[in-house]
């Protein structure tokens, strides 16, 4: 049963049985082939998603590429949750989702039908959105772990994908970040994503990393500074001193 399975879900297991059961009617099972989209970046995000089984890649899809492993930004596995946009505004994916498996089954709940629940069930809706806001910090955390701290690449800029850095433009940093690195035969320069760094009014913060010299933490970054950064920082070496983060 759809109720039981969610009991062992971050999000849902906060739920009672009886909160549960109102809800199991809105689930709706979803299964996908390998390489499928299930939704893209941009699109108005209506939906949460739960894997049942198989894994779910979500990726920046590069405008006018064809999407590839290279772009994944982390990976969901069977009992993982995602399409928590729905309840972030300005509510639209910010990343595109894929199957990554041969076959993937998918449970699928609309927005609408928990903000119903919620609205009828204030302490439910306060549980919910303190345990998606728990699931968003772990997610963001694994993605840290993921990075080396040494990278071999030598150089390597992280683009700091917080809630905040989103919403200030963080994902077209990033798209920018790729885009620049594809034009280049440079195989020694990393581009990753990380969490917040608890510098929200300074967003999208960028950090980089270049082996045997100082890092440097750049503030309000739009994708015009990132094709500077790239190219005078990462390419060239120079640090623009007038982008940079103050200290505390």
């Amino acid at each position: 049963m759809v109720r039981d399975f969610l009991k062992h879900i971050e999000m849902f297991n906060v739920l009672d049985d009886d909160q549960l059961a109102a809800l199991e009617g809105s689930f709706f099972e979803k299964e996908y082939c390998q390489g499928e989209k299930i939704f893209a970046e941009g699109e108005p995000a209506t939906h949460i998603w739960i894997v049942v089984e198989g894994r779910i890649d979500l990726r920046f899809d590069l405008p006018g590429r064809k999407t590839s492993e290279a772009t994944t930004i982390s990976t969901i596995s069977e009992s993982g949750v995602f399409g928590w946009s729905s309840f972030v505004p300005p509510y639209e994916y910010k990343l595109s989702a894929y199957c990554a498996t041969k076959r993937a089954k998918l449970l699928r709940c609309s927005r609408d039908s928990l903000t119903s629940l919620f609205e009828k069930n204030k302490k439910a809706g306060f549980l919910f959105m303190s345990a998606l806001i728990k699931v968003v910090g772990k997610r963001f955390q694994q993605l840290q772990s993921i990075a080396s701290p040494t990278p071999i690449a030598g150089i390597k800029a992280t683009v700091h994908m917080g809630t905040c850095g989103i919403s200030a433009g963080a994902r077209e940093v990033m798209t920018t970040f790729l885009n620049e690195k594809s034009r280049t035969a440079r195989n020694d320069i990393m581009i990753e994503s990380s969490g917040c760094i608890g510098r929200c009014a300074e967003e999208p913060n960028v950090t980089v990393e270049i082996n045997g010299k100082e890092t440097v933490v750049y503030r309000k970054v739009n994708s015009e500074k990132a094709k500077q950064i790239f190219s005078r920082h990462l390419i060239e070496g120079k640090v623009l001193t007038e982008y940079v983060l103050p200290n505390r």
